[in-house]
């Protein structure tokens, strides 16, 4: 086991199980100052106030399994001390998803057409969307959406991930980017800038400036 730490590292992470889920599980043994969770990997970082609170919850949770919504999540100290959301790419935490202001989405089970309008509809209550690019890629289609803020990003990734958009289908698969901007060169179906409405929609062909009648 690792050495005692703030940080409490808590694995098997559904899909169904909220924050304030996770809270209920460690708030009786002291006050919380930190919560992340890492819907992609299926987990979730807590940093309690004092290593104490940290120490009784592990200690307590050795003997007596937790359940949340039904499921066994699994406690145990993180190898790091204090959670730091905005590290340099060189200072990442290994168990842990860099939080990031822009999101890498993959649509799995995508039985209806994907466009820049229905990802802002979706992703939009959240906080306000800067940019979206759509693309194919052999995991299938993927989009990078841009919030103006982090927090909005993390509200929206705790949301969405494991959400279909449509019934039964178009699954969101959302894990953090490591970009730092997107750009945007072109306003259509396949990607927007909303900062910038003047961009073209497509390339322009250029014309030849020679009369050669």
């Amino acid at each position: 086991m690792a050495e005692p730490s703030r940080v409490i590292h808590i694995r098997n992470v559904g899909h169904e199980i909220s924050e304030s889920d996770l809270l209920q599980v460690v708030q009786p043994f002291g006050a919380v100052a930190k919560l992340v969770m890492l819907r992609a990997k299926n987990q979730a970082l807590v940093q309690m106030e004092d290593l104490a609170s940290s120490v009784s919850a592990i200690q307590y949770y050795t003997t007596i399994q937790p359940s949340v919504r039904g499921r066994n999540v699994y406690l145990q100290y993180s190898s790091h001390q204090e959670l730091t959301t905005d590290q340099s790419s060189h200072g990442r935490n290994p168990d842990q998803d860099e939080p990031n202001r822009i999101l890498l989405v993959t649509v799995h089970h995508m039985l209806y057409p994907m466009t820049v309008e229905v990802l802002h509809q979706v992703f939009s209550p959240y906080g306000f969307v800067e940019k979206i690019v759509t693309f194919q890629k052999s995991a299938g289609f993927q989009a990078l959406i841009q919030f103006e803020s982090r927090q909005s990003a993390i509200q929206a990734a705790g949301a969405l991930h494991g959400r279909n958009i449509y019934d039964g289908c178009c699954q969101l698969d959302i894990q953090y980017s490591n970009l730092s901007e997107l750009q945007v060169h072109y306003n259509n179906d396949r990607s927007r800038d909303f900062t910038n409405p003047s961009l073209p929609t497509e390339q322009r062909p250029l014309h030849c400036c020679l009369d050669n009648s």
